[in-house]
């Protein structure tokens, strides 16, 4: 993915001077009151954010789009996330207070009207199923995606391991499955042509690190994992199918024995869920992992 001449700073900011340190000390601030942490001196959602906003900004000009405002949609995409001190996750009160906060400093900055709009709309659509056919959500959706994968998106599985106090193999044993499936899914899940390709490069990455990782693990004698692919329906999409990839030992560790695979799914709140169980077939040991079923844009209707 080329880099624009411009940061994504330069091109909000010489626009709307001081815009983007507004928000930066908005979203810097909600989250301090959440985690209750002061004198913390850099903002995880704050890191997020820029990153969102850069590949918003080269997912538009690689549309052919303006990317002024995909580019400040971003910007303000999880400024909600931690509103009235209380953690949300695209939830209606997420979504409703980024908008409003949008609004707001928008017009603060001078933003005409017809630019607000489009700004909070797109916030707006972003999580919800119109959110295709609303071309700045789209880049967002794309955008915010694709920054969990990648080299980024191996950096952030093991920062979030050590913030769980895991030891390598049991992070990879309880949350890889979920990473490496996601990972697969990454290209099924983009709304613009653009954040398709830039997945499939992503997730490819990704999965031959790991795949290089459980090598080394293997070598090490530290453990014999490996990745099984397990194909589901999805449940929410006729006829289209989900490349679920399971992180399992080799063997059963207790007695050696191969293992059997079952899963199901089950609508939760949020989302539909897949829980996988693998039996030893020689001494009925087992193991099991469950999560949210990773999202997939609708099939394109045929002309």
């Amino acid at each position: 993915m080329q880099i624009p001449k411009q940061s994504f700073r330069e091109l909000v900011d010489t626009r709307f001077p001081g815009l983007t340190e507004k928000i930066k000390k908005a979203i810097e601030e909600s989250e301090r009151a959440f985690d209750k942490k002061p004198g913390r001196q850099e903002s995880f959602l704050w890191e997020h954010t820029i990153q969102v906003a850069s590949i918003s900004q080269q997912l538009a000009e690689l549309e052919k789009i303006d990317p002024l405002v995909p580019t400040i949609a971003a910007l303000f995409h999880d400024a909600g996330k931690f509103s009235g001190g209380r953690y949300h996750e695209n939830d209606k009160n997420e979504e409703e207070t980024s908008a409003k906060l949008a609004e707001r400093v928008l017009g603060e900055s001078g933003m005409r009207a017809i630019g607000v709009r489009r700004v909070v709309s797109g916030l707006k659509a972003l999580y919800q199923e119109r959110a295709r056919r609303n071309p700045v959500a789209s880049i967002v959706h794309d955008a915010d995606f694709l920054s969990k994968f990648g080299a980024m998106g191996v950096a952030n599985f093991f920062i979030k391991s050590a913030l769980r106090g895991r030891t390598l193999r049991s992070a990879l044993l309880e949350h890889l499955s979920k990473d490496l499936t996601y990972a697969a899914c990454l290209p099924l899940n983009m709304r613009t042509s653009s954040g398709k390709k830039i997945a499939v490069k992503k997730a490819t990455d990704l999965l031959r690190y790991f795949r290089s990782l459980l090598d080394e693990l293997r070598e090490a004698r530290i453990a014999d994992l490996r990745i099984r692919r397990v194909r589901i329906p999805h449940p929410l999409h006729k006829n289209r199918d989900l490349d679920v990839r399971l992180i399992v030992p080799r063997a059963c560790p207790e007695c050696g024995g191969l293992w059997k695979i079952s899963w199901t799914t089950e609508k939760g709140l949020k989302c539909h869920r897949l829980n996988i169980e693998s039996v030893c077939r020689r001494c009925g040991g087992s193991t099991e992992v469950s999560f949210c079923l990773p999202e997939i844009a609708p099939a394109q209707k045929r002309a």
